[in-house]
Order: C-alpha cells, then sequence, then structure tokens
C-alpha cells in the first residue's frame, strides 16, 4: 500500500495506480503542510473512473483497515 500524500500531481498519481495497481493506492493529504481544499479539489477533478476512484478515495483504507 501507498498514499498520495502530500503529492497533487496527476502524473505521480496516475503512475502509482500503473505501478502498484488501483487496489493499492490510498488518497491522503498531508495536514497541515497540504491544503485539505487543494487535495480534494485534486483527488475530485483526477481524470479516474468511477471504480478506481471509489477504491483510491476510501475503499482500500475501509479493507484496509477493517473498518
Amino acid at each position: 500500500m501507498i498514499t498520495t500524500s502530500g503529492v497533487c500531481s496527476q502524473g505521480a498519481l496516475a503512475g502509482a495506480i500503473a505501478e502498484m495497481g488501483p487496489e493499492a493506492v490510498m488518497f491522503s493529504v498531508d495536514y497541515p503542510y497540504e491544503s485539505t481544499e487543494v487535495a480534494a479539489k485534486f483527488i475530485e477533478e483526477a481524470p479516474l473512473d468511477d471504480a478506481t476512484r471509489a477504491l483510491v478515495c476510501h475503499g482500500n483504507a475501509q479493507r484496509l483497515l477493517k473498518l
């Protein structure tokens, strides 16, 4: 598992998903060093299909942390 913490880059997100697979990438915010608003806007606008977005934004964390 890896996170996107502190990196709002389309290339980095796409590369992480391509290399690790969507089941191994989790969105996160590096608060207080990164703006929550900027990070949220970034992931909401990222060019991801619905299934990948669901995994990256919450599904993987739910599975890993047994939430």
